[in-house]
């Protein structure tokens, strides 16, 4: 890939989920699809270390599953970011297509998931970890979604009695940010109780279009609800990022790859 953008949102904390004592940053990475931008992705890693921040939060598909799974560069960055930052990751569909698909790949995931983890890696697969960052106790939450639920034209609705199924209830006291591959699901999210979702998957809906947004999903859906940027349900946040890759159709216009910056206050 030649080049990306960043994008930053700032995240206020409501006063009863207590935020934290001084303003913090994350940087969110979703969709890398294993591309480089300069050798060893020293592009991405130099702009993620300019931002210093406090954690770095992944929403899936870093890596590339086609004919033959590509991982070199997602394993390559994940370990340089592991030397310096805390990091947190869920599956995508790519990761899950590796995983499912044994007769395919065998124990290709496996392997990928062990190294990642012996990296330091958080790899949550319908788990939650905390950390506390500047006196600010967070709950992250990684979904990982079954199958049905990317399936082209035809996927599964969400409910809130599934995603306790997926999850359990939210931990308390504590502020829940939830790493969900897929967007498209938002009102499920926050009727669960995640305060932040970060999200991806949509490549920003490939062809954005002024006025009108994304064009077309992965499930072949006309103009995505959450397609990119900053949603809000009452007092829950869902942040969807275009992505920094792009895999089989390479297709992206008025809508660059972008990193993802979190101001929390």
């Amino acid at each position: 890939m030649s080049d990306f953008k960043i994008t930053r949102y700032r995240i206020r904390v409501e006063e009863e989920q207590r935020g934290p004592d001084e303003p913090f940053t994350a940087v969110f990475l979703a969709d890398l699809h294993n591309c480089s931008y300069g050798e060893g992705n020293s592009r991405l890693l130099q702009e993620i270390r300019n931002e210093n921040p406090a954690v770095v939060l992944i929403a899936g598909d870093m890596i590339t599953v086609s004919q033959e799974p590509r991982v070199d560069a997602a394993v390559a960055l994940l370990n340089e970011l592991t030397k310096k930052y805390p990091v947190f990751y869920v599956n995508g569909n790519h990761e899950d297509r590796l995983r499912d698909h044994i007769k395919a790949y065998g124990d290709q995931y496996e392997k990928y998931a062990e190294t990642i983890r012996s990296c330091g890696v958080h790899l949550l697969t319908n788990a939650s970890d905390q950390i506390e960052i500047h006196r600010m106790p967070i709950n992250i939450w990684g979904l990982d979604l079954p199958r049905e639920f990317y399936r082209r034209l035809r996927a599964e609705n969400l409910g809130e009695e599934r995603m306790e199924e997926l999850l359990g209830r939210p931990i308390t006291p504590g502020y829940q940010l939830l790493l969900a591959h897929s967007p498209t699901y938002f009102e499920a999210y926050a009727a669960w109780g995640a305060d932040l979702t970060l999200a991806g998957h949509l490549h920003g809906g490939m062809v954005r279009l002024p006025g009108l947004g994304g064009v077309v999903s992965p499930q072949l859906q006309l103009f995505p609800k959450y397609d990119k940027g900053l949603y809000t349900l009452g007092d829950k946040k869902m942040v969807v990022s275009a992505g920094l890759g792009s895999h089989s159709i390479c297709l992206r216009i008025n809508n660059p790859p972008e990193l993802v910056v979190l101001d929390f206050m």
